[in-house]
């Protein structure tokens, strides 16, 4: 069954907020408070308490006139969506609110399937109470909160009983579901209820020192209107009262009227009705939960005189300037850092722009990326432009061997063949311009640009695109490619020479370092990829040898930090099936190379 929930947040209007109070406010205990008058829970808001204002919902008077009057009724109750993570329920079960029916208030905004339960309100009843169904309802919630510790304090009511009636609709009939009774303590699971009874004159059981003068402070203004028994348990053939149970207060009959129960993860206080609820719960949660609970008042203030300065300790003055300044200078390097990190967030802004950005925030990125490669003379070709001309290129690269032609593309998709190769077309029109076959063609492109670069197609080019690249001497490459490559550079996994001389090589272009030599694709990997199985011939390995792991195409560095052949460690190995220990960990279809010899950076 499914019910109609009240918003609150534009009926009842925070106080604090419209007074543009500004309060310090404790995270903890998170506090529901259920039907409480506003005036007390702004009260407690101002004491800093983090609360929920929520409720079991409003008596609806509902204009059953007639005999055969009858009106579909949705509950109205309010409860956080998170009341699992609450700590503290305070719950008022004398709601004395009426509202008005209105037709509108009870039709579900949304609905899924062909038929319906909802709840009828018939001729007799003119005041439909949904708070003892609500209550049941908030028992299940409570559940919810399962093995942690919480707790919850009622100021109760007479106990009493409604019967609801659901009806099913379907599309063509409506049929009677039957009856059902709830109580109003429903939500509190088994209660040694007995039976209501109203009076004023109470007497404090002699309990919890601090609970008795804060009930006592409170109690003659006060009313009673629920008694309790004290339930029994056998214990060495005859009855005794079961520990769990405490009474707080009785009538002048002896009643119970008051009780506390403890049960496993939750702590139960059923209070009469206190006159004044805003200062009995202020003291209540300052000076008596905190020591009853104090799992769930991590910030407690009850002896928080201790912190001021006329009362600190030996030293204490010495340790906190010298505290303040620590945290000063913190502050100050924090500052500093900040800046920097937008500084080098500006600075290296142009390699996101490359795989994110289209147009000319992609041509700029990427001329300032090859820039950085070596290239100088790279520049947006449509500076280069004279009044009439046309240049369809995006990039032009004057170097000493001829001049670099790149179209560069940012789109949504994965490139088509008519984008790869327009290039080739341009590069036609270059040569002739020039009377020179020195131009080289090269199409980079930032594809699949809403997706992040490592859930993207890499490479972007199917076999075809990459063997007429081939054919028609030009290059393909990604921005995904050269964003990698910046970090293998500072690496020095290659360097910029290396780099500068696969730009203009053909068909998909591949930036591998130079005097490099295969060592094995490992097939066994162990120890979260640090340990590695291979079969070595005619190649030498130590411990500390340097060695480079490919992965689709990128490279890092590694140190072999041990070599194990037939299970024993060795310094040094050329031949054989061994067991390196790796400083990095590697992945499955990874390959390993050596350098034959080092890289000369450029």
């Amino acid at each position: 069954m499914r019910f109609f929930n009240k918003n609150k947040s534009d009926d009842k209007l925070d106080s604090l907020q419209t007074q543009n109070i500004q309060i310090e406010m404790n995270e903890r205990p998170r506090i529901c408070c259920i039907d409480i008058k506003m005036e007390t829970v702004n009260f407690l808001k101002k004491e800093g308490y983090n609360i929920y204002t929520a409720t079991l919902g409003d008596k609806i008077k509902v204009p059953n006139k007639n005999l055969y009057d009858n009106h579909y009724v949705l509950l109205n109750f309010d409860f956080p969506i998170n009341i699992h993570e609450y700590d503290i329920f305070l719950i008022d079960l004398e709601n004395m609110n009426q509202i008005d029916y209105k037709p509108e208030d009870h039709v579900r905004d949304s609905h899924t399937g062909k038929s319906a339960i909802t709840l009828v309100s018939s001729y007799p009843e003119t005041i439909f109470d949904p708070r003892p169904l609500s209550s049941l309802i908030l028992s299940k919630r409570l559940a919810q909160i399962g093995e942690r510790n919480h707790m919850v304090i009622t100021f109760t009511t007479g106990d009493y009983v409604v019967e609801y009636e659901t009806v099913k609709i379907a599309e063509n009939y409506i049929e009677r579901q039957g009856t059902q009774k709830h109580g109003i303590y429903s939500f509190s699971g088994y209660m040694p209820l007995s039976e209501p009874k109203f009076g004023k004159e109470m007497t404090v059981c002699n309990e919890h020192k601090d609970l008795k003068t804060l009930l006592q402070r409170h109690i003659d203004n006060s009313y009673y209107n629920q008694t309790f028994h004290h339930p029994t348990n056998w214990n060495n053939g005859k009855r005794e009262p079961d520990p769990s149970y405490i009474p707080l207060v009785k009538n002048s009959s002896g009643d119970i009227v008051s009780i506390c129960d403890r049960r496993e993860n939750s702590l139960n206080f059923y209070f009469p009705q206190i006159e004044d609820k805003s200062q009995f719960l202020s003291a209540f949660l300052k000076n008596v939960a905190p020591s009853i609970s104090p799992e769930l008042f991590p910030f407690s203030t009850t002896f928080s005189w201790k912190n001021n300065k006329e009362y600190w300790l030996p030293n204490h003055a010495k340790l906190v300037d010298e505290k303040e300044k620590i945290v000063n200078e913190f502050e100050e390097k924090l500052v500093q850092k900040d800046q920097e990190i937008e500084k080098n967030k500006k600075d290296y802004s142009f390699l996101h722009e490359m795989i994110s950005e289209t147009g000319d925030e992609l041509v700029n990125a990427t001329i300032e990326f090859l820039k950085w490669l070596g290239f100088s003379n790279a520049i947006n070709a449509d500076e280069l432009k004279e009044e009439g001309q046309v240049l369809e290129e995006d990039i032009q690269i004057d170097f000493e061997e001829g001049l670099i032609i790149i179209e560069c593309k940012g789109i949504g998709g994965t490139s088509t063949d008519s984008d790869c190769s327009q290039i080739s077309k341009i590069k036609h029109r270059r040569c002739k311009d020039r009377n020179k076959f020195d131009v080289f063609a090269l199409y980079i492109v930032n594809h699949q640009r809403y997706l992040p670069p490592l859930q993207r197609s890499n490479p972007p080019f199917n076999e075809n695109q990459i063997q007429d690249a081939i054919s028609d001497e030009r290059g393909l490459l990604s921005t995904w490619q050269l964003f990698n490559l910046y970090y293998e550079i500072v690496a020095g996994v290659i360097s910029k020479a290396e780099a500068r001389k696969a730009i203009i090589k053909f068909g998909l272009i591949e930036f591998k370092p130079s005097n490099i030599v295969f060592i094995y694709e490992p097939n066994e990997i162990f120890k979260n990829g640090t340990v590695c199985i291979i079969n070595i011939t005619d190649t030498e390995l130590k411990i500390g040898d340097e060695i480079l792991i490919e992965k689709n195409g990128q490279f890092i560095k590694a140190i072999i930090e041990g070599i194990q052949l037939e299970d024993k460690p060795v310094q040094r190995c050329s031949s054989g099936e061994i067991g390196l220990s790796l400083s990095v960990p590697i992945k499955n279809k990874s390959k390993l190379w050596k350098k034959a010899s080092s890289l000369q950076q450029v």
